[in-house]
C-alpha cells in the first residue's frame, strides 16, 4: 500500500508541475509569438504606407510590391506591378477581389502583406511582399515552440527523478498517522471493553442507575468511534483491503435503505427511495455496505426537522450512483469542501451526536472504487450527497 499511495503522489506531483510548466511555457511563447508577429506587421504597413505617399523613399530600397484599384461604379479594376515581377495581373486581380470580398482593412494574403484604403476615387489595395519576413517569423516560432516543448520534457523527466524524494516524507507522515489511529484505537478496546462489563456487572448487582447508564452510554459511543477509526484506517489502504467481488448492489441498497424506514416514521419524515432494479456491481459488498450506512446515517442526523429525505440508485456508465438528498438549515456553501474531512461536524451542538468520520469513510471507499464523493446544494435548504463508484 506505501508503495501504491507512494506512487500515485509522484504521479500527480509530476503531471500538476508539467501542468503549470506547459501554461507558464505557452504564455511565454505566446508573448514572444505575439511580439514577433507585431514587429514583423508594423514593419510592413509602414513600408505600404510609404510606398502610398512617397514611393521615391529611399527606406522602401527594393521592396517588392504592386497596387490594385477597384472602381465600385464600373466594376472595374486598375493594376500597377511596375515595383514587382513576383505576381501576374490575373494572380493580383484574384488576391483583389479576395480582400474586397473579405470586408477586412489589413491582413495578409500568403506572404502578402496589403492595407486598404476606401475613398471616392474607389478601393485602393497594396500589397507588400514580405515572402522572407514570414518566413523567418514561422521559422522562429517553431524554433520556440520546439525548444519549449524540449524544455517540458526535460523538466518532467527531472521532476519524475526528484518526486520520489519529494513525495516521501508525506508519505511517511500518512503511514505514521495511520499506525497512530489504529494502534491508539486497538489500545482502547480492551479498556472499553473491560468498563463496559464492570459497569454492567455493577448494575447488575445494585440495579439501573443513573450514573451506571451514562458510562454504559458513553462506553458505546466510545466503542463506536474506535470501530469507524480502524475501519477508516483500514479502508485507506484500498486494493490490499478490499475484496472486490459481483454483488448485487440494487437488492444491496434496497435493503440498507429500508432499515431506515421505521426511523423516517418515528421521526415523522418524508422518505422515498428511487433504486434501479437488477444492477450488479464489481467492488466490496461489505464496504459499500458502510459507505450507504454512512450516508443515510448522515441524512437523518443533520436534516432539518420532519423534511424530506430521498435516496437514489442508479447506473452511471460502467458504474453505479448512490445518492442522498435531505433538507438542511443553515447551512454554509462555504463549508462544502470540509464536510468530506475527518472529524469535521457541520453541527458542533450536543443536539446531534456523531465523530465527524461517516464523510470522509465514504470519500475513502468511494476513492478505492474508482470513484468519488460529491456534496452539492440543488436548492436552498437542501443538500444532495453522491457517492459516484467506478
Amino acid at each position: 500500500m506505501k508503495k501504491s499511495m507512494k506512487r500515485r503522489l509522484q504521479i500527480r506531483f509530476v503531471l500538476l508541475a508539467a501542468a503549470a510548466l506547459i501554461v507558464l511555457e505557452a504564455g511565454i511563447v505566446a508573448f514572444s509569438i505575439a511580439g514577433s508577429y507585431r514587429r514583423m506587421t508594423t514593419s510592413a504597413d509602414r513600408l505600404i504606407l510609404l510606398a502610398a505617399t512617397d514611393p521615391d523613399s529611399p527606406e522602401i530600397g527594393g521592396a517588392r510590391y504592386f497596387q490594385v484599384v477597384y472602381h465600385p461604379q464600373g466594376r472595374t479594376f486598375e493594376t500597377d506591378l511596375s515595383h514587382t515581377s513576383l505576381v501576374t495581373q490575373g494572380a493580383a486581380l484574384e488576391y483583389a477581389k479576395g480582400v474586397i470580398a473579405s470586408g477586412a482593412d489589413s491582413g495578409y494574403v500568403e506572404h502578402y502583406r496589403y492595407l486598404v484604403h476606401r475613398g471616392e476615387n474607389g478601393i485602393h489595395i497594396i500589397f507588400l511582399s514580405r515572402y522572407e519576413a514570414v518566413e523567418a517569423f514561422q521559422d522562429n516560432a517553431k524554433a520556440m515552440v520546439l525548444i519549449s516543448l524540449s524544455g517540458v520534457l526535460g523538466m518532467t523527466i527531472l521532476l519524475t527523478a526528484v518526486s520520489g524524494a519529494v513525495v516521501s516524507p508525506l508519505v511517511k507522515n500518512r503511514e505514521r498517522q495511520k499506525k497512530f489511529i489504529t494502534s491508539a484505537s486497538h489500545g482502547l478496546k480492551t479498556p472499553l471493553a473491560v468498563i463496559q462489563a464492570d459497569a454492567q456487572l455493577l448494575e447488575s448487582e445494585i440495579g439501573e442507575n443513573e450514573w451506571l447508564a451514562d458510562i454504559l452510554k458513553q462506553t458505546a459511543s466510545m466503542t463506536e468511534m474506535t470501530h469507524r477509526l480502524v475501519y477508516l484506517a483500514r479502508a485507506e489502504e484500498q486494493d490490499n483491503h478490499f475484496v472486490k467481488i459481483e454483488f448485487p448492489i440494487s437488492d444491496v441498497a434496497e435493503d440498507i435503505a429500508n432499515s431506515y424506514r421505521s426511523l423516517a416514521q418515528s421521526s415523522a419524515k418524508n422518505y422515498t427511495l428511487e433504486i434501479q432494479e437488477g444492477l450488479s456491481y464489481c467492488g466490496d459488498e461489505k464496504a459499500i455496505r458502510e459507505l450507504m450506512t454512512a450516508l443515510l446515517d448522515n441524512a437523518f442526523k443533520y436534516s432539518a426537522g420532519n423534511g424530506n429525505i430521498s435516496v437514489r440508485l442508479a447506473a452511471e456508465g460502467k458504474g453505479v450512483r448512490f445518492t442522498v438528498e435531505n433538507e438542511v438549515s443553515d447551512i454554509d456553501p462555504k463549508q462544502l469542501e470540509n464536510y468530506a474531512e475527518r472529524f469535521y461536524r457541520a453541527d458542533t451542538s450536543d443536539r446531534i451526536k456523531g465523530f465527524g468520520i461517516g464523510l470522509s469513510l465514504v470519500r475513502v471507499v468511494a476513492e478505492a472504487h474508482k470513484g468519488r464523493l460529491t456534496i452539492a446544494l440543488p436548492q436552498k435548504g437542501r443538500i444532495c450527497i453522491s457517492a459516484i463508484l467506478r
